[in-house]
């Protein structure tokens, strides 16, 4: 036994010295409250059909009708606004968790000047009345009949002999359980005006609604990754008429639109209806971002119990479970659904593998190549990870003071967001995560579960798909934003947050009326110029620095910050090394058994490995490690 349990440790401590190794060599080359809920509208009485009058300059024609949009002057400047354009029948009655069938032309002119409903979703209301949460909260009606999009175009742009200029095209984020185009901060006008571009935005079914699997035609899974591409097709096929060249169209979408955008470069359902893409802090390989078809189908049945319509009968008679899913109230929907939430960042609707839209394992897709071979500019935040700890683990942290979290609690965490994980595997992270020169070091201990977070949700796999996308033929440049922005009402121990980098890139400080300081003016107008470039060339060009490539070998990035501009390597080098480098290994390497529960029991103990256990071992480890090869 003792035999045992020691090869155990020698194996553990084997693959830290591959750590080492990895890493080196890697140097040198992110009480829920519902809002009232409408109930899906077959009409909206506020759209009001209207017979045309002629030359009026509000007035596009569309290959889906007439629209009228509205004026209005930002910087001396006219801008056409165009919101709540409808590309798919209302998803309500016998669509609801199909795909979406394509808008019926209507007669006469639609004006399309009140901002769309949100798709159903649970908001959120953790912290009442704080702006840093309502913010990304729903703010307007919640309906079924959701599916609508919005056009922000320079009114030049339609005058006779002006050019087609560059279309960005909006995917929002929320885990694939919420958000919506309506939200303040997506508000495209100035990006649109001061870069002279179309900015459009979709609203897409989230949730269950969006992403009820069964395995059957009237519950297919991805219907929200089959609502965007209906929208893309329609601003592909109708924004011309608005000044937009159809040909030089970017994605651009942030967490889950991102993770949204890395799904459509691998779909051939698709992938042809977009030419470039930018993937802000999200891609699909990240571990909230995609599931197994099997999984999902668990997680569809048990939605179907918790709202009463038997899963037990799905195979004698799925008619009957989708007629009563289809008779279930949005609302019970939309909260039951969370009753599969399994732990941070754990969401229990997502995109999955269904052999149409996307047809294999994404990151096996790309290492054969079979993905669109394009540019695309990827990114991610200094701190991702403090948000979503936050939330997921109130009872430990608050959102004004840093926290003096002790050792024990430290374990604690760590043991909850890997509970299905095995002992060695935690270990594993607890070791590299650790400062071992201040162990009881309650603040350190709180940076590490933010830097824990960070890196295995949203750094580590965006830097992973960045260098397997360039080696599949594509081109890649990356960003890392670390600017702590002047407003941000969040704690400052959580630092550059996941979305931070929101606001530069549409463009709110350039609203004097926000009070952002000018060297914050200054970062958005830059970030704002490197989209505009790289939409119309592929080259996020900036005339003061030159932005390298990303490569496995050369892992360029380009920072972005208010105060300083730079190019690093990495970033999070040292974590990414450990989370794509070295877990593959450790988890082939594993033995089970005995040396599970004996790891299992020291973290139980709270005894984890020392660097001072550690000093006379690892050079024999290293002997017996590799003459074990």
């Amino acid at each position: 036994m003792a035999v045992q349990v020691n090869l155990c440790w020698v194996l553990l401590l084997a693959v830290l010295v591959e750590l080492s190794v990895a890493t080196d060599l890697h140097n040198s080359l992110i009480n829920s409250s519902t809002l009232e809920v409408n109930e899906p509208r077959r009409e909206d009485k506020e759209r009001k059909i209207k017979t045309a009058r002629p030359k009026d300059p509000l007035v596009v024609q569309t290959k889906s009708g007439l629209i009228r949009g509205f004026r209005r002057n930002v910087f001396g400047q006219n801008l056409d606004s165009f919101y709540g354009i409808p590309f798919a029948k209302p998803p309500v009655g016998n669509l609801r968790y199909k795909k979406p069938v394509p808008v019926d032309p209507w007669p006469g002119i639609l004006d399309t000047v009140k901002l769309p409903h949100t798709c159903v979703q649970e908001p959120f209301n953790y912290f009442p009345g704080f702006i840093g949460e309502q913010i990304w909260n729903p703010n307007t009606p919640l309906s079924e009949d959701c599916l609508y999009l919005n056009i922000w175009a320079p009114a030049r742009l339609r005058e006779p002999g002006v050019e087609k200029t560059e279309v960005l095209v909006w995917i929002y984020g929320g885990g694939y359980m919420g958000g919506t185009t309506t939200l303040d901060i997506y508000d495209a006008h100035i990006m649109a005006l001061t870069n002279n571009f179309i900015v459009t935005s979709m609203q897409y079914r989230c949730g269950a609604f969006g992403y009820l699997y069964l395995d059957m035609e009237d519950a297919p899974g991805n219907v929200g990754m089959y609502d965007q591409a209906l929208a893309m097709k329609w601003i592909r096929d109708n924004i011309a008429f608005f000044g937009g060249n159809p040909d030089r169209i970017t994605l651009f979408g942030e967490s889950a639109g991102a993770g949204s955008i890395a799904v459509h470069l691998l779909s051939p359902v698709s992938s042809h209806l977009f030419d470039r893409a930018i993937l802000q802090s999200g891609v699909i390989n990240s571990p909230w971002s995609i599931m197994s078809a099997d999984k999902a189908y668990d997680i569809g049945l048990r939605l179907v119990d918790d709202v009463g319509c038997n899963a037990s009968k799905i195979n004698e008679n799925p008619e009957m479970v989708m007629e009563c899913m289809r008779r279930v109230d949005s609302a019970t929907i939309s909260l039951q659904q969370w009753n599969s939430y399994f732990g941070l960042l754990q969401f229990p609707s997502t995109p999955i593998v269904d052999g149409a839209f996307l047809p294999d394992d994404p990151l096996e897709m790309v290492k054969r190549k079979e993905v669109k071979k394009t540019e695309v500019l990827i990114g991610s935040n200094l701190d991702e990870g403090t948000y979503f700890m936050l939330y997921d683990f109130l009872s430990y942290f608050n959102k004004d003071e840093a926290t003096d979290l002790q050792r024990d609690k430290f374990l604690e965490i760590i043991n909850e967001i890997f509970k299905d994980w095995s002992a060695i595997e935690k270990e594993a992270i607890i070791f590299q995560y650790t400062d071992w020169d201040n162990i009881e070091d309650g603040f350190l201990n709180q940076k590490a579960v933010a830097d824990v977070v960070g890196d295995y949700f949203f750094i580590c796999p965006s830097n992973l798909f960045a260098y397997l996308y360039s080696e599949a033929g594509g081109t890649v440049y990356y960003y890392f934003f670390t600017h702590r922005t002047s407003l941000n009402p969040w704690g400052s121990w959580m630092g550059v947050l996941h979305g931070d980098e929101i606001d530069y890139v549409f463009g709110l400080p350039l609203n004097k009326s926000n009070g952002y300081t000018d060297i914050e003016v200054d970062l958005s107008r830059r970030i704002m110029s490197y989209y505009k470039k790289f939409a119309a060339t592929g080259r996020p060009v900036d005339p003061n620095v030159e932005w390298p490539l990303y490569t496995r070998e050369q892992p360029f990035y380009f920072e972005w910050n208010a105060v300083t501009r730079g190019i690093g390597k990495g970033p999070r080098a040292t974590g990414c090394a450990f989370w794509n480098e070295l877990m593959p290994i450790l988890r082939e390497k594993q033995g089970g058994g005995i040396c599970e529960s004996e790891m299992q029991k020291a973290l139980n103990e709270g005894s984890p490995l020392t660097p001072r256990s550690l000093g006379w071992v690892i050079p024999m480890v290293s002997l017996l490690y590799w003459n074990m090869q």
